[in-house]
């Protein structure tokens, strides 16, 4: 009698054990074909024309960040602002310095036609005490003349660094750990 309570707890073992592996190969798999199937920080498909939509989208990965809620807000802001051509609500969202680098009639003359979409960020990491890093991609749509220095194109891809300092954050473009990278497209 007692070999058969024995027989049984043993069956009843491996079956535990070949549900619970089961279970724990079938969220790894699911886990790594989301993965593959929507890199976190991947950035999404261009459109075929124009800046595409202008909402900020956060990625899972940048999300994970503690600071991804106020990052989030601060480069809403930011875009919000050029897509709106609202120089003091972008002023608000940049250091100081680069207030007075840019003031209001060359920053409008600069964003005079542009658009911006597509817009995502990726990762957000800190790069030193108070100082974050947001990495960024987006599309501006601008007339080719209202282009940066070195690329007048209608339709520009943009990969950036966006350095956030201070409490709440403001951007710090021109500073380390600042880069902008970027092509027509």
């Amino acid at each position: 009698m007692a070999r058969n309570g024995d027989r049984r707890w043993a069956v009843t073992l491996v079956i535990v054990l070949v549900v619970a592996l089961g279970a724990m190969f079938g969220v790894a798999g699911l886990r790594l074909a989301q993965m593959r199937n929507v890199p976190m920080a991947a950035p999404r498909a261009q459109p075929v024309q124009g800046a595409g939509p202008t909402a900020l989208e956060v990625s899972t990965d940048a999300w994970a960040h503690p600071s991804a809620p106020i990052v989030q807000d601060v480069l809403t802001r930011y875009f919000d602002a050029i897509n709106t051509k609202n120089y003091q609500a972008w002023a608000s969202t940049v250091t100081p310095a680069l207030v007075s680098q840019q003031p209001e009639s060359t920053w409008r003359q600069g964003y005079a036609s542009t658009t911006d979409g597509t817009i995502r960020v990726s990762r957000i990491d800190e790069f030193g005490p108070g100082k974050l890093v947001a990495l960024v991609s987006y599309v501006s749509v601008q007339r080719p003349e209202d282009g940066p220095d070195g690329l007048k194109a209608a339709r520009i891809c943009w990969r950036a660094a966006f350095p956030l300092v201070g409490n709440p954050p403001v951007i710090d473009m021109g500073k380390p750990g600042s880069v902008l990278l970027r092509g027509a497209c």
